[in-house]
């Protein structure tokens, strides 16, 4: 683990620091940033993938981790692929809308926060927006003892389909209202899943991620579900 420091500015008076880390995730290493509130309650891991809704996603994590810092949940923001990989799939596109290893290594990634002294007290939760937010239901569904609760922020979930009925833990779905093919498809996603979830649709965009007004409800209505479900593990 690696223990340089990363600096967010929060506001002129407030700071918070997130360590840069490498996480094995089975065949690969993943380069990550965690943060950690003195008083976590929770910890979500914020995942992106090669194909994202988002113009930045590296820096819309960022902008989301602020907000979960300010409701002391925990943060692990990773990149589910390498700089090889990335290479790799701009030539053969194998990785961008590959389910299967993205679900395997956000499982790989929960795996190292439960085995970590500083995270194992702290239930987890995912974050996922587009693929990767499919992938984090499929992961949910695969190893159903370990999130809490799931936020899937934007884009279609055809391939989590099967996996849905699956998932235990409280998951939000969050939709562009003007995006109704989205819409659609969470609507439909939603009516698998067997548990504790909900559909919020943001009113009056196309896209959750265009503009800091969408971007700040995505982490309003995130930070607030991932608060109420993410409890202090006994």
């Amino acid at each position: 683990m690696s223990d340089t420091t990363h600096r967010q500015n929060e506001t002129a008076q407030n700071t918070y620091d997130g360590r840069l880390i490498q996480v094995s995730a089975g065949a690969v290493d993943l380069n990550g940033i965690i943060f950690l509130p003195q008083q976590a309650k929770g910890q979500v891991i914020l995942t992106y993938g090669i194909e994202t809704l988002e113009e930045n996603p590296h820096q819309t994590a960022i902008n989301l981790a602020q907000v979960f810092h300010t409701h002391n949940i925990a943060t692990l923001i990773v990149d589910l692929f390498s700089s090889e990989e990335r290479e790799l799939d701009a030539q053969t596109r194998y990785f961008r809308l590959n389910t299967e290893v993205m679900q395997q290594r956000i499982i790989g990634l929960a795996e190292w926060l439960m085995e970590n002294p500083e995270t194992a007290h702290l239930s987890p939760g995912y974050f996922g927006s587009g693929i990767a937010g499919a992938a984090a239901l499929i992961a949910a569904a695969e190893r159903p003892d370990i999130p809490t609760a799931v936020v899937v922020a934007g884009g279609p979930l055809e391939s989590a389909r099967s996996a849905l009925p699956g998932v235990l833990a409280s998951t939000l779905l969050i939709a562009a209202e003007q995006d109704e093919d989205t819409v659609k498809s969470q609507q439909e996603a939603l009516a698998l899943l067997q548990h504790n979830k909900q559909f919020e649709p943001v009113q009056g965009v196309s896209s959750l991620f265009a503009d800091q007004h969408s971007l700040g409800e995505v982490a309003r209505l995130a930070s607030a579900w991932f608060e109420r479900w993410l409890l202090p593990l006994a």
